[in-house]
């Protein structure tokens, strides 16, 4: 059974009568809701007060419900769950190993980083918006592993009564737990695991409802009882179906029992006083969600309905038809329950408290208004109030008025119905930016990044109107360069063949044929084809300021040549990057993604690259290196880095001999990890300063005349093709 395993003879074997544990001779008689002593009558225990049975079952609607009162009581738990579970595996009160080892002081989320805190985190976002994206990323992670074939998005709520849709799959969080503390995240992950077990198994079970309610032709309150009972087994039933297949997972709901059953603990008890058949129905809530709530006064107040709902209970999550078998049996008991707790008497109860409520308010607003009635009057009126309130009375069926609307609110809101605090807009719009850009910060590795400078965020340029403008300008301006390009490189995807000639055996050379009569044997040929082997490459332009307007210019039609003369090539990856920094936060380098293999619908991204602010180019070598590598699905390729820049790294802390040692240390970092990496330097750019930093460098005087033969030629010669 796995982490739901039983865990020893007494909690397997814990008789229920011994946990009700109620030697008293009195009980509590539903019919005068009071406590009084046990009487017998004809063979049939009765409260000595109103002389009413105790037991409800002598007559009963269904012979289920029949044959459920005289079946044997289960056996139930130390801490009351009548399926034989621990109560340290159902309702968190005994740590995992990793909880009770971990460096993560008992924080179940610190195994998947939840643990992280993000305050202050390079202030170079909106620190909550980067937060929350960074949990719902992990959260929708989690919800794939709980069942990767059962599609869904999912959301942050940003109205409070969105609820999953199971026949869209989308599901609806409520983060407002995470958007008030990481130390929520458990809590936060229990609900999406939830909402995706809905999703999983929940929809036969809605038409069952459906059928059912139709079948009966119920009533608004008969509806809303059987709602009620079908979500407080249904949440048990999916959650159980959790430890089959992602055990490890089942923690994270215990964090939302623990978290919302505590925190309601004082609403169950007010109700206990205020609504007599609601509390029955949170007794029932209770015994099958949060057992361990059930004190001694609950358990001596319903012991009879505890031994029922148990026995209805016991086989109640076996499977589907199990499951509907129990909440129809159910039903039908709080049903019979709701017959016996009501009368004329409380109708006449209720209907004088509510005509005297607004007799009190009415005069309250006349001695304000200085208005005076005579005893007559006001006895009138009082009697106009009585007679509208008992109209009202009749008009509701008696389930309405046993369970209001006020219990109905506390069911829902602890069995996932409640309604979902929404985020504000300016979070939800600063979200929406990041998450379409795929915005994330990370730190480089500090060997290789110099002191306080190991900062690189990263983002995916959205296509606009106007990059798509520059883009098709760009592309036919540099069209001769791009077929120019597509000749002269060849570069991959195109089998080379050799034939071998005079060979003993093969295919018959026909040139050969005249020889054969003088005595000639090999006039035959073979024929060998050799295949490249794949290849990721990678477009790196500098978008720093010094770039300026027209140098930035050349690099982008240089760029976007070179990546139209090679993204269709089937042979190989394609990466384009630009990178600038300190533009958010010093010590940042900023990179930006505009096209790649996992990125082909922002075809006309790359009309947005212009010249922003410093470029620190040891960095952006190594994080696109690192980008590539955990994108590419080429693990034995060949790789090619082609750099765009004017030859002058320039940032914060970044300048002069120190920019210039560390982009060579980066790149021969690079190049040791199998990269073959080229500079192409454009106006500005000097010949010292681009050997000190590449092995493998040109150029590019007049982008417009040179760039398809000298960009063709050092490819060539740097791959050896």
């Amino acid at each position: 059974m796995g982490i739901w395993a039983k865990t020893g003879i007494d909690d397997d074997s814990y008789d229920i009568n011994d946990w009700l544990d109620d030697d008293s001779d009195t009980e509590w008689c539903m019919n005068c809701q009071a406590e009084h002593k046990v009487e017998w009558e004809d063979g049939k225990e009765i409260c000595e007060d109103c002389r009413f049975p105790l037991n409800i079952g002598d007559t009963w609607s269904t012979p289920d419900t029949a044959r459920t009162e005289i079946s044997a009581s289960p056996t139930i738990s130390r801490g009351g769950d009548i399926w034989g579970r621990s109560e340290g595996f159902t309702w968190g009160k005994q740590k995992t190993w990793w909880q009770r080892d971990s460096a993560y002081g008992g924080s179940m989320s610190g195994m998947w980083g939840g643990s992280t805190t993000y305050s202050g985190i390079y202030n170079s976002v909106d620190n909550d918006a980067y937060r929350m994206n960074k949990h719902k990323s992990a959260l929708d992670s989690i919800c794939k592993v709980v069942d990767p074939t059962v599609a869904h998005t999912l959301q942050f709520a940003n109205h409070t009564s969105a609820c999953t849709n199971i026949k869209t799959g989308a599901i609806y969080i409520d983060a407002s737990l995470l958007k008030e503390s990481d130390e929520n995240l458990d809590i936060t992950a229990g609900l999406a695991i939830h909402e995706k077990l809905h999703l999983i198994h929940t929809k036969p079970l809605l038409k069952w409802e459906h059928d059912f309610r139709y079948e009966k032709k119920m009533s608004s309150g008969e509806s809303e009882l059987l709602h009620s009972i079908t979500n407080i087994v249904e949440d048990e039933y999916i959650e159980q179906q959790l430890h089959k297949t992602c055990a490890g997972f089942v923690h994270y709901i215990d964090s939302v029992k623990k978290h919302f059953f505590d925190s309601e603990a004082h609403r169950i008890e007010d109700m206990s006083k205020k609504h007599l058949f609601g509390d029955l129905i949170n007794t029932l809530l209770l015994l099958v969600r949060y057992p361990s709530m059930i004190d001694a006064k609950r358990r001596h107040r319903h012991k009879r309905h505890i031994t029922f709902f148990a026995k209805a209970l016991k086989m109640g999550l076996k499977n589907r038809e199990a499951t509907k078998k129990c909440i129809d049996i159910l039903y039908h008991y709080l049903i019979k329950c709701a017959e016996t707790m009501t009368s004329d008497d409380d109708d006449m109860k209720s209907a004088l408290a509510d005509a005297e409520g607004k007799m009190k308010g009415m005069k309250s607003r006349f001695a304000d208004d200085g208005v005076e009635l005579s005893p007559e009057e006001w006895e009138e009126i009082k009697e106009k109030f009585l007679a509208d309130s008992m109209r009202a009375m009749e008009r509701m069926d008696k389930l309405t008025k046993l369970f209001p609307e006020e219990m109905r609110k506390l069911i829902r809101d602890l069995t996932g119905e409640k309604d979902k605090e929404k985020l504000d807009k300016d979070l939800l719009d600063k979200m929406v930016e990041l998450e379409e850009t795929d915005y994330e910060e990370m730190d480089m590795d500090k060997g290789i990044a110099l002191p306080r400078q190991g900062k690189i965020s990263w983002e995916r340029v959205k296509s606009s109107s106007r990059s798509k403008e520059i883009y098709d300008s760009d592309k036919k301006q540099v069209a001769p360069h791009i077929n120019k390009l597509k000749k002269k490189i060849r570069l991959y995807g195109n089998d080379q063949i050799y034939n071998i000639y005079n060979q003993k055996r093969g295919r018959i050379d026909k040139r050969r044929l005249h020889k054969i009569p003088m005595g000639v044997t090999d006039i035959f040929k073979a024929q060998i084809r050799k295949t490249d082997k794949p290849l990721d490459i990678c477009l790196l332009v500098d978008e720093s300021g010094s770039m300026g307007y027209r140098c930035m210019e050349d690099a982008r039609k240089a760029a976007i040549a070179v990546k139209e003369a090679l993204c269709d090539n089937p042979m190989l990856n394609l990466w384009v990057f630009g990178h600038s920094a300190d533009a958010k936060t010093r010590g940042m380098t900023e990179m930006r993604e505009y096209y790649s293999p996992t990125m082909k619908d922002r075809p006309f991204s790359m009309g947005d690259m212009r010249a922003r602010c410093e470029n620190r180019d040891g960095n952006a070598i190594v994080a696109s290196a690192n980008r590539v590598k955990e994108q590419s699905d080429q693990p034995h390729a060949k790789k090619l880095m082609i750099v765009f820049s004017d030859g002058s790294p320039s940032a914060d802390m970044y300048r002069g001999d120190t920019a210039i040692n560390h982009t060579r240390k980066c790149v021969k970092y690079t190049e040791t990890k199998g990269w073959n990496i080229i500079q192409l330097g454009f106006s500005g750019a000097h010949e010292y300063y681009m050997k000190r930093m590449f092995t493998n460098w040109i150029y590019i005087g007049n982008a417009s005349s040179t760039l398809g033969d000298q960009t063709a030629k050092i490819i060539r010669k740097v791959l050896k093709i």
